[in-house]
């Protein structure tokens, strides 16, 4: 069994207020990484994907994901499949608004691509149905058929005029697969065109050097990391970035371990020729483009991502309701000591910016 325990804080209530699409203007919170979990829609997903579609089930005072295969996640974080916690552990947080996105165990690249398609669709449906139901605090990140570009593309049109999408959601590799394979630009071209941005967030049971990492968590703690870095020096040094110059990107946990590495990023670049196939300037001045969330767990590695980038790049991302997460983002960022303005940009005028 694998556990996830975060505890239970005191369950309260969420107020009855509904449904605008439109954040508001005055100061708010806003969360771009978080995760839910689906209970609408599992019967039709079971349909497509008998064999690897969870149950949820109540059991022992907690819910837990039931897989055909044995496997059995939990009990969950009561906010993964609670709404009224969810927005009552967003009230504690100082959270107004969070736009989430399925767990990444959802993500379909192991099976038939045409299962996928049909999958991610239903999927996708649940997610923006369970955001309606509180619009006012919730928004949506979709995912896509990635082994299927066309399908992915198509589900990229569909899900567009639902002003709930705020974004994608993307795995840091595609079936082992880098970002910046040939095979993905209309995937690139149809996010342009619809202006939908991208979270890169890795799946821990599919991350870069996995037989290492078995022990200890290691998968998680470092793999996790580990294939964000190579997720984004593809896209950096895959030249995707300068194909698609209007497409925005977000990275995870503050960006991996690429901030750490990217003055080795830029000499790589001026004595191997390797390095400059697709870029005519150092890694780093691509960089700046990019965005990042806040989740670094000490003050001090996000503020040398913001040396790298300023202020302006940075979004309050919480990973919640996991317990690898940060569950006060607010004073996380307030102990960094930021002018109003940088704060107030990665508390909320940021992600306004980054999102659709």
């Amino acid at each position: 069994m694998i556990v996830f325990d975060d505890g239970e804080p005191q369950h309260a209530p969420a107020s009855a207020r509904m449904v605008s699409t439109t954040i508001r203007s005055d100061g708010l919170v806003i969360d771009v990484h978080a995760h839910i979990g689906l209970s609408q829609g599992l019967d039709e997903m079971r349909r497509i994907h008998p064999d690897g579609t969870p149950r949820l089930v109540d059991r022992d005072g907690g819910h837990y994901f039931e897989y055909p295969t044995g496997v059995v996640n939990g009990p969950l974080p009561p906010g993964m499949v609670d709404l009224d916690r969810r927005i009552f552990d967003m009230d504690e947080a100082g959270v107004d608004l969070q736009v989430v996105s399925v767990r990444p165990q959802m993500f379909g690249h192991s099976i038939d691509p045409k299962l996928a398609a049909r999958l991610a669709a239903t999927q996708n449906e649940a997610l923006v149905a369970t955001g309606a139901r509180r619009s006012d605090r919730l928004h949506a990140m979709i995912s896509l058929p990635l082994m299927d570009p066309k399908a992915s593309v198509d589900e990229i049109r569909r899900s567009a005029s639902n002003p709930l999408v705020r974004g994608v959601l993307l795995d840091s590799n595609i079936g082992g697969a880098n970002l910046d394979e040939d095979r993905f630009d209309p995937i690139w071209t149809a996010l342009s065109d619809t202006d939908m941005p991208i979270l890169v967030h890795p799946y821990q049971a599919d991350v870069a050097g996995m037989d290492r990492m078995m022990r200890y968590y290691l998968f998680n703690l470092i793999g996790n990391p580990l294939d964000s870095t190579i997720a984004l020096a593809s896209v950096v040094f895959g030249g995707v970035l300068d194909r698609f110059p209007a497409l925005r990107w977000c990275f995870v946990h503050g960006g991996g371990y690429a901030p750490y590495q990217l003055a080795r990023w830029d000499h790589g670049w001026r004595v191997r020729a390797e390095a400059r196939v697709h870029l005519d300037e150092t890694p780093s001045s691509r960089f700046g483009r990019l965005y990042f969330d806040s989740l670094t767990h000490s003050p001090a590695p996000l503020r040398m991502l913001a040396e790298l980038v300023g202020w302006s790049q940075v979004m309050v991302g919480t990973d919640y309701p996991f317990d690898m997460g940060d569950s006060d983002p607010v004073a996380s960022i307030d102990r960094l000591d930021l002018d109003e303005a940088a704060r107030r940009g990665v508390l909320e005028s940021n992600a306004r910016r980054f999102l659709r």
